[in-house]
């Protein structure tokens, strides 16, 4: 399955899901939630969503410099906004990380510690993210482990995952080398205990932020939900939108808070709306992403445009074919040793020398004394 019919088939599931849930719960309802947005709490929201995405900027060139590949902080919030907004954009919402990844992997003299860097600082966020998930679900009534019988599943599963990794690094030499180069870089990027520490802090942040953002959405659509009802109904929803099949999570989050305010006894109209809600308010924050992106598009373009000039003087007599006065200051002249065999390069004849071959005497130099 190519990468095309897979981005496809992640936007289906989001459209398909929106349109089902709209039709199931009264999109009228669902609309009339949303009209009610309050900029009082909508604006504080927003910036602290700006915030936050650069708190995780702040972190992922933390990570890269504890690998020896660090770089800039204004280039790295940059690159991190591009991201955020690739994800927002694109099916999948990880294709902006793995972007972020490869545009630092192809300038960083550690190639594979540059992607390190990336997954490293994804997985401390994930697994924050993770841990409260779980303690929410624990929390919330309707999904009580003595009323589901799910208790035993979160430490089977990752006991599962714990044999079969085990499994694989001995089975696999390469694997296990790559294996092993990552501990290596995971060692460095968490260890000594301070560093753990600033690692497990600035994630937990992280997470608050999105607790909060997601309460702000609640409240701007006039929800009066307790906020001891509503903060564990938020992790799960947020840890949901995180799989790589849909679009920034569309139809998923919104599937997912259907489902647990409909199991909490709330309103699934209004569960849904505030997960409307919460996707836009995040678009809007990942929206200057688009300037990092429409700078590489005109500097592309600009380079692409001295090209073509370039080469029409070239065409057209350019003292130094293939090296323009607009291209002089970054495209480096190369000069080619000449080829001892090609005719093309052969020392020219001496004056007064005679050609090889030919008849009768050599022409005597002129004598009136000119040179």
């Amino acid at each position: 399955m190519n990468d095309r019919l897979k981005g496809l088939l992640r936007l289906a599931v989001s459209v398909t899901l929106l349109l089902f849930l709209f039709q199931i719960f009264d999109a009228a309802e669902i609309a009339a939630h949303l009209v009610q947005l309050d900029l009082r709490w909508l604006l504080p929201a927003l910036l602290l969503s700006v915030l936050q995405i650069m708190l995780l900027a702040w972190r992922w060139r933390f990570t890269a410099a504890r690998l020896g590949v660090g770089m800039p902080y204004r280039h790295a919030l940059g690159e991190y906004y591009l991201g955020v907004f690739l994800n927002q954009i694109l099916p999948g919402g990880i294709l902006g990380d793995v972007s972020r990844a490869w545009r630092h992997a192809i300038v960083a003299a550690r190639r594979r510690s540059a992607i390190h860097a990336v997954v490293l600082e994804r997985v401390v966020v994930q697994s924050v993210m993770l841990a409260v998930a779980i303690a929410s679900l624990l929390a919330i009534p309707g999904l009580r482990t003595d009323s589901l019988g799910w208790g035993w599943a979160v430490p089977l599963t990752f006991a599962a995952l714990v044999i079969g990794g085990v499994g694989l690094r001995q089975r696999l030499p390469a694997l296990r080398a790559a294996i092993q180069e990552f501990g290596a870089d995971a060692r460095r990027a968490f260890l000594p205990a301070r560093v753990l520490l600033i690692q497990v802090g600035t994630a937990t942040l992280v997470m608050a932020a999105n607790l909060i953002v997601y309460v702000a959405a609640a409240r701007a659509l006039g929800s009066e939900i307790p906020l001891t009802t509503l903060l564990p109904l938020i992790a799960p929803v947020l840890l949901v939108m995180m799989l790589p099949i849909s679009v920034a999570g569309w139809g998923v989050r919104e599937g997912a808070a259907a489902l647990l305010w409909g199991l909490s006894g709330l309103s699934v109209a209004e569960g849904v709306a505030i997960a409307v809600a919460y996707g836009l308010l995040f678009l809007l924050a990942a929206l200057p992403g688009l300037l990092p992106l429409l700078w590489v598009s005109l500097a592309r373009g600009g380079a692409d445009s001295r090209r073509l000039r370039g080469e029409s003087r070239d065409r057209t007599g350019c003292p130094n074919p293939g090296q323009s006065d607009d291209t002089a200051d970054v495209m480096p002249r190369v000069t080619y040793a000449p080829d001892p065999g090609s005719p093309k390069h052969a020392p020219s004849p001496a004056a007064g020398a005679r050609p090889s071959g030919a008849a009768g005497p050599a022409p005597r130099p002129p004598e009136n004394g000119t040179r």
